[in-house]
């Protein structure tokens, strides 16, 4: 069975954002007055599963680099 990540877990976030978005689901993460929606939080979820990838490599790349 494959590890579940942190890129797995964002993945299937950011499917889920897209999926509300699509559907029109009117759904606020915050308050009324900030209404943070799906449309506002997937890019940023996109830009951390990047960050969390580059990380990871990054990781691996040290580990190599060491050895």
């Amino acid at each position: 069975m494959p590890t579940f990540t942190a890129e797995a877990a964002l993945d299937i976030l950011s499917d889920w954002l897209q999926d509300n978005i699509e559907c029109g689901t009117h759904i606020i993460f915050d308050n009324d007055e900030e209404r943070t929606d799906p449309a506002v939080l997937l890019p940023l979820i996109r830009q951390v599963r990047r960050d969390v990838a580059d990380l990871r490599h990054l990781r691996l790349l040290r580990r190599v680099e060491s050895t």
